[in-house]
C-alpha cells in the first residue's frame, strides 16, 4: 500500500509540473472541448463499485451511461464557460505580450562579418515585441581595427539615449534588454556602464566555433582568479596598474610599457581560453572577485585605475555592469593592438559621477 501511495504522490507531482508548464488559457480550452466531446457523443463514464487497494491494485469498475438532459445543458454551459475563458486568457496573454517590449541591443566593432543577428537568438521564453537597437561601431578600413576610436566613442554615447525612448510609454516590469556584442573591450566596457542602471539585462556571447550567439547556460567550472602583487601596494598610490587575464594572458611587459611607473596588480584566470566563460554563475562570483580587488585599492587610497582586460566580451560587458562610477576610483580601460606600438595605443577614460560619456586617452597623454 505504502508502495500504491508513493506512486500516486509521483503521479501527482508530474500532473502538477506538467500543468506548470501549459498556458491556461491553452488548458482550459482543452478541457472544454474534451467535455463537449463528451456530451455530444451522447455518453459519460461513470464510476461504479469500490476501490479496493488488496494485493497492492486499484480495482475501478467503469460503466457507460447516458446523462440526463438538464446534465447535458449544464455541462455544455460549463464547457462553453472553459472555452470562451480560455480564449479570453488566450487573447489577454497576447495583448500583454504586445505591449511588452524586448529590446535588442548588438554591438558590432570588430569584423566585417555577415553573421546571424543577435535578435534571431533571443530565447522564446523572453515574451515581447522584439526592437532591434544596432551600434554599429566598424569603420570598415582595416578588418578589427578601431582607426577612430572617437567616433566609435560618440556612436556608442547615444546609447543610453535610444534606450530610453524606447522604454517611455512602457510601464515598469514589460520591458526586457537583451545584449549581445562584439567589440573593442573599452567599447565593451563602456557599454556596460551605460546599461548598469536598466535592472536585469539578458546577456548573450558569441560562439565564435559554432557561429551563433549562444546563452550563458553551462554549469560552474569552480574555476577562479588568482590575485597577485596587491599586497606589494603600499597605502597612498594615486594610480595603479590591474591586469586582468580571463581568456588571454596578458603581457606583463606590454602593460608596463605603457604605465611603465605604476605599481602592478594582476589577477589571473587559471586555466584560461576563449571557452571558460559560458556560465553566467561562474561569471558572476569571477565580478565579485574582480569587484572586491577594485575595492580593496580604494581604501588603499587609488584613485585612478589603468585596466588592462582580456575576455570574452560578456564578461567585460559585465565588468562594466559592476563598476560604480559614484564610489570606485576612475578608471582608464585600454585597448589591445598586437601590431602597434606601443600594443595599447589607445584607453577609455569611463565616466566618473555626474558624467554621461567616455573620454578618448592615448598613453602619452592621458587626461
Amino acid at each position: 500500500m505504502v508502495g500504491v501511495l508513493g506512486g500516486l504522490l509521483r503521479l501527482g507531482e508530474k500532473w502538477i509540473d506538467w500543468m506548470r508548464n501549459r498556458p491556461v488559457g491553452v488548458t482550459l480550452i482543452k478541457c472544454g472541448c474534451v467535455l463537449i466531446g463528451l456530451v455530444i457523443g451522447g455518453w459519460a463514464l461513470t464510476l461504479t463499485g469500490r476501490v479496493s487497494f488488496e494485493g497492492g491494485q486499484i480495482a475501478v469498475e467503469v460503466g457507460e451511461g447516458d446523462l440526463p438532459t438538464p446534465v447535458h445543458v449544464l455541462v455544455l454551459m460549463m464547457a462553453s464557460i472553459l472555452v470562451l475563458g480560455g480564449v479570453a486568457s488566450l487573447c489577454l496573454g497576447a495583448f500583454r505580450e504586445r505591449r511588452r517590449r524586448v529590446i535588442v541591443v548588438e554591438v558590432r566593432g570588430l569584423r566585417d562579418w555577415s553573421g546571424s543577428p543577435l535578435v534571431e537568438a533571443v530565447p522564446r521564453e523572453i515574451k515581447g515585441q522584439r526592437v532591434v537597437v544596432l551600434v554599429d561601431l566598424r569603420q570598415k578600413v582595416k578588418d578589427g581595427v578601431i582607426v577612430e576610436p572617437g567616433a566609435a566613442l560618440e556612436k556608442l554615447g547615444a546609447l543610453a539615449t535610444q534606450v530610453r525612448l524606447l522604454e517611455e510609454g512602457v510601464s515598469a516590469g514589460e520591458s526586457t534588454i537583451v545584449y549581445g556584442g562584439l567589440s573593442p573591450v573599452p567599447f565593451t566596457f563602456l557599454g556596460g556602464m551605460v546599461l548598469d542602471d536598466e535592472g536585469d539585462v539578458v546577456v548573450l556571447d558569441w560562439d565564435r566555433h559554432a557561429s551563433r550567439w549562444r546563452e550563458l547556460n553551462e554549469p560552474d567550472d569552480g574555476a577562479r582568479f588568482e590575485e597577485r602583487g596587491i599586497d606589494s601596494v603600499s597605502e597612498g598610490p594615486d594610480e595603479v596598474a590591474l591586469v586582468v587575464s580571463v581568456s588571454y594572458r596578458i603581457g606583463m611587459l606590454a602593460a608596463r610599457c605603457t604605465v611603465p611607473a605604476l605599481p602592478v596588480v594582476e589577477l589571473r584566470l587559471e586555466p584560461g581560453g576563449s571557452e571558460t566563460h559560458w556560465s553566467a554563475a561562474k561569471q558572476q562570483v569571477l565580478g565579485k572577485e574582480f569587484l572586491q580587488t577594485v575595492i580593496r585599492l580604494r581604501d588603499l587610497g587609488v584613485k585612478r585605475l589603468h585596466l588592462f582586460l582580456a575576455a570574452p566580451n560578456s564578461v567585460v560587458f559585465r565588468f562594466g555592469r559592476l563598476y560604480d562610477r559614484r564610489n570606485l576610483p576612475e578608471v582608464i580601460v585600454y585597448q589591445y593592438e598586437q601590431w602597434q606600438k606601443p600594443p595599447y595605443p589607445w584607453g577609455v577614460r569611463m565616466p566618473a559621477s555626474g558624467e554621461t560619456g567616455g573620454v578618448l586617452c592615448r598613453p602619452n597623454r592621458l587626461g
